[in-house]
């Protein structure tokens, strides 16, 4: 995954007076900059917007982790769930079915964005939520048993 490249430059503390223009440049490119210290610690550059695409996709992706994890555990302590507690309410292989489409749309985000992992939550968010309230679920569980001639599309 492209957000897990190393910085292929490095510089020192004192190239940032020095070399402004060329630290900047070397920061530019999807991997960043490493500049060291002179105490030996290193500080890795980026973009702002790619810092922050890699900390969602990686909070992310531990989530996706997580639920995996539960699912297969069939674990249905919401507690465990953390910021997907919403979905503990959904039968395990739901929960599965959730945790695989969030985790490969989740690797999508560097040449997706997020839109389509934030519309994949929604879309699942209000089916736990169906799934959570008993008489929704039992109306969505029900069979029809006459065709729904009538309704309008």
């Amino acid at each position: 995954m492209a957000a897990m490249l190393e910085p292929a430059t490095s510089f020192q503390a004192t190239d940032l007076a020095r070399n402004a223009r060329e630290v900047l440049d070397a920061a530019r490119k999807p991997q960043g900059a490493l500049i060291r210290d002179k105490d030996g610690t290193n500080f890795r550059v980026v973009l702002a917007g790619r810092a922050s695409q890699d900390s969602y996709i990686a909070d992310a992706l531990s989530d996706a982790l997580r639920l995996l994890r539960l699912a297969t555990l069939n674990t249905p302590d919401p507690a465990l769930y953390g910021d997907l507690a919403w979905i503990s309410p959904l039968p395990c292989e739901a929960q599965l079915e959730f945790a695989w489409a969030y985790a490969q749309a989740i690797q999508s985000v560097p040449s997706t964005g997020v839109e389509p992992v934030e519309a994949l939550v929604y879309e699942w968010h209000q089916t736990a939520r169906a799934w959570a309230d008993p008489s929704l679920r039992d109306d969505l569980l029900t069979e029809v048993s006459h065709p729904l001639d009538d309704i309008e599309l």
